[in-house]
């Protein structure tokens, strides 16, 4: 069936990364088209302002996928409960949409177009992780094995999938792009960043952070959410960061910006450091400081060093032998 410029596109995103890689994409993509936005009833925490993300006019319809009520069970029952989910959101049926847009494909809301056999655009769940689907696989599977499990079935941590039409990543940002597959499409959000007007710029950021940040710090440094993810224990997170304090960072004047779902507390870990408690995608770190900003960035492996190479020193930094099980994320 022929499609028309009149058809609405839809979004799907989960982390504060993935919701600013649509944000950007839609304004970059589809300026002219209406847009829905799905994202997981579990963001309200984090953002209670998603409503204006329709009030504001970055989307026309914004709704709230019902994830904490769907179990995790066999394919059949949670490609069913999907489906009745998303009945219950008041969008056009998926077949109405021009193109379906997935971040974290590897949600359940992927069933939905799966199951009604329609292609869909992935994009990757954060920059540089398309090519290690091993490594997000093996993360997901500490704590929700039948769930990692189905998502690596289906091919939605490597994109494989036969109805994936195209893969969205950030190309420079991976451990190895010449085995990216034909399917690649590349998009950087610290690019789009720089492609948007100033006002849209100054827009997204604010619907992110409101006011802008005072800092007399020389190096940021960014969290993880080690502990979150059931790569290592809280004790052995904090431990990460003091080792930082009492070794390399022990003459700088440090800015602590937490990732977004990083619940621990580092006043005790970070004594005179400034933390930064309102979540926000680190690819904002560019646009958010009034006056100076800090010089250089760093971060355990975090891939939003990725984004930010053209705006601070970046610094990878090494992570010290604390006792764990698996991989630490990219």
């Amino acid at each position: 069936m022929r499609r028309t410029w009149d058809e609405p596109v839809l979004y799907h995103a989960v982390s504060s990364y993935q919701l600013l890689e649509v944000m950007l994409h839609r304004l970059l993509v589809h300026p002219g088209r209406r847009a829905a936005l799905v994202l997981p009833d579990f963001i309200q925490e984090k953002y209670p302002q998603w409503k204006a993300l329709e009030s504001q006019g970055f989307f026309h319809w914004v709704r709230l996928f019902p994830y904490l009520t769907i179990p995790h069970r066999g394919k059949d029952q949670v490609a069913a409960d999907a489906l009745a989910a998303y009945d219950t959101l008041g969008l056009p049926p998926l077949e109405d949409f021009a193109a379906l847009y997935i971040a974290g494909a590897h949600f359940y809301f992927s069933l939905c177009p799966l199951e009604r056999g329609l292609p869909f655009s992935l994009l990757e769940d954060a920059a540089g992780t398309l090519c290690s689907p091993q490594r997000q696989a093996a993360i997901l599977a500490r704590k929700f094995p039948r769930h990692a499990a189905l998502a690596q079935e289906l091919g939605l941590f490597s994109g494989e999938n036969p109805l994936v039409r195209e893969q969205i990543c950030c190309v420079k940002a991976q451990e190895n792009p010449a085995a990216l597959s034909e399917k690649a499409r590349d998009f950087s959000v610290e690019k789009a960043l720089q492609d948007i007007s100033p006002w849209q710029r100054r827009k997204v950021v604010r619907f992110f952070l409101p006011g802008k940040i005072r800092t007399q710090a020389d190096t940021i440094l960014l969290t993880q959410q080690f502990s979150g993810l059931g790569l290592l224990t809280e004790a052995q997170q904090l431990a990460l960061y003091r080792q930082l304090v009492e070794g390399l960072f022990r003459e700088r004047s440090l800015l602590v910006k937490k990732h977004p779902d990083d619940r621990l507390s580092y006043e005790e870990v970070f004594p005179g450091a400034q933390v930064v408690e309102r979540p926000f995608p680190a690819e904002l770190l560019p646009y958010v400081f009034a006056g100076r900003r800090p010089q250089r960035v760093a971060a355990f492996g975090s891939s939003s060093l990725a984004n930010l190479g053209e705006h601070f020193q970046t610094m990878g930094l090494p992570l010290p032998a604390v006792k764990q099980e698996g991989p630490l994320p990219p």
